[in-house]
């Protein structure tokens, strides 16, 4: 039974309990991320994440990583537009030194100036490795031309000049802020004990208490697709054409509502049976590599097609998507596409719930996205009454050609394919 409460701390737990394992996974999330940063605060999430592991006032560096070591454990963090999340993976004896050693990373980390220093450094060659990937760099201008200077649209990572101008006092006061209980989620999964995880859990921040950080109200993104030419087709030094492809809508949080979008883009484009693999890649053999894939924010969801091609492939890669797309709307999916989609999905969360990582972010994902967890069997009756009409019904509203943004990035020949409109 995955149990939901919030603590007297402030904090929320969300713990789901495996008894047929011997690991667990801890995760502290955070309700703060690239999206929440105001002026003078871009890149602060991102390099916060990376100097909790540079050492607490109890704890070196080199300590923090020893004692996770040593018992085969696996300690990690990422950041997101909405949430900052460290978790650790470890066998299911060392339950308090997984709440130990978060907890001292999350309250009580030193923020040493030389270490910030050195962190600079490392964050603005993470960022010039995006700038060396076409895809990521691709996706990056997608952002930006479908939600313009929104912060949605903002890198996690920040700009180099704006990591390298952090300054330290500023960082400190960010970490004060928004690292406190009543900002923080616990998600647990794996085979521990309930009781001891809420005490643990109702310690977790002791010492930083107060309310959480004003995060401001967030306001929606506007989707405007842009028509113009030298919008859509972007040349750059790569010597493949990146095509993104979609569209994005006011979040519906109803439970129908996501596990059609589930249904609907896995059958489309999520595997490899689907109608955007089989025409594109089998029967065309247009590009490598064909998906689509969904974004969930707390106000907005986002449906894309990204393919990748060469020069020469792409008027035809364009031509084909427009026509797959167009033939949705004409030959919607079908009885036979919806089942399989359907036990895709319920044969893939069986795969996954052997993995406490997975099990610990599904808990966060399902309660961000619908303000509730639910159980897996619940989660399987959801995705099975899913049906043709109520998938016709998605791509009706969701996939029309006004409504759609296009890039198509990196060969310098790309600009030749600027008459494209889709015509769906």
């Amino acid at each position: 039974m995955i149990h939901t409460e919030r603590l007297a701390s402030g904090a929320l737990l969300l713990a789901e309990p495996v008894d047929r394992t011997d690991t667990l996974c801890i995760g502290f999330w955070f309700n703060h991320g690239s999206r929440d940063e105001g002026e003078g605060e871009h890149g602060f999430s991102h390099f916060l994440e990376h100097m909790l592991f540079k050492g607490t006032r109890s704890r070196s560096a080199f300590q923090i990583a020893r004692e996770i070591d040593r018992v085969g454990g696996l300690i990690n963090a990422f950041t997101e537009k909405e949430t900052t999340c460290l978790y650790v993976i470890l066998p299911r004896e060392h339950l308090r030194l997984a709440f130990a050693v978060l907890s001292d990373m999350a309250a009580d980390s030193v923020l040493d100036p030389a270490e910030m220093e050195k962190e600079k450094a490392v964050i603005v060659n993470e960022i010039r490795s995006v700038d060396d990937s076409p895809e990521e760099k691709g996706h990056e201008q997608y952002l930006r031309r479908m939600w313009g200077e929104h912060p949605l649209s903002r890198k996690i990572t920040g700009e180099a000049a704006e990591v390298q101008a952090i300054d330290h006092d500023a960082l400190a006061a960010f970490y004060a802020s928004f690292f406190t209980p009543g900002n923080l989620i616990v998600a647990a999964a794996g085979n521990f004990d309930l009781a001891e995880v809420r005490e643990l859990a109702g310690g977790a921040l002791a010492g930083r208490g107060g309310p959480a950080g004003a995060v401001p109200a967030p306001v929606p993104p506007r989707g405007r697709p842009d028509r113009r030419a030298d919008t859509s087709f972007v040349a750059d030094r790569f010597n493949q054409v990146q095509l993104y492809a979609g569209t994005s809508y006011p979040l519906d949080r109803e439970l129908a509502h996501y596990y059609t979008s589930l249904v609907f883009s896995t059958a489309f484009g999520e595997s490899m049976s689907s109608r955007l693999f089989q025409r594109l890649r089998e029967e065309q053999a247009l590009c490598y590599t064909v998906y689509s894939f969904r974004s969930f924010y707390s106000d907005v969801g986002q449906w894309t097609v990204y393919a990748n091609a060469t020069p020469g492939q792409t008027g035809k890669l364009l031509a084909a998507l427009d026509a797959e797309l167009a033939r949705l709307r004409r030959e919607p999916l079908d009885e036979r596409e919806i089942e399989d989609a359907r036990s895709h999905l319920v044969g893939s969360m069986m795969v996954s719930s052997e993995d406490m990582e997975s099990r610990m972010k599904r808990l966060v994902r399902q309660h961000e996205m619908m303000e509730r967890v639910l159980e897996y069997d619940e989660s399987v009756r959801m995705i099975r009454s899913v049906g043709a009409a109520d998938v016709e019904r998605f791509a009706a509203a969701h996939v029309r050609s006004d409504a759609f943004n296009l890039l198509a990035y990196g060969s310098r020949g790309v600009a030749r394919h600027a008459g494209f409109r889709f015509s769906f």
